[in-house]
């Protein structure tokens, strides 16, 4: 369910915790939608911003790197900056 939050971010851009639940899942409690966002913050897919002109409402995006992860796909990340972890060295 956290990359359906994913996809809906790709899509519409912004997206507030609210609008994120009644997308993708308007039949569960909104604390489990709460904590999906959260996650994909954890492996640098998404990210939120405070817009100060609309009352201070706090809204997700997708990161760079979450909008161009292929759907589907699964990887570990690095605890900083939520890059992929490949075994391969840069450089």
């Amino acid at each position: 369910m956290a990359r359906s939050a994913l996809a809906v971010l790709g899509q519409y851009r912004m997206a507030t915790t609210e609008q994120l639940h009644l997308l993708t899942a308007p039949q569960m409690r909104i604390e489990q939608t709460r904590r999906r966002p959260m996650k994909l913050r954890g492996e640098g897919l998404v990210d939120r911003v405070t817009l100060a002109q609309a009352g201070r409402t706090r809204v997700w995006f997708a990161t760079g790197y979450g909008a161009r992860r292929p759907p589907g796909r699964s990887y570990a990340t690095s605890p900083r900056g939520g890059m992929p972890v490949t075994g391969r060295r840069c450089g």
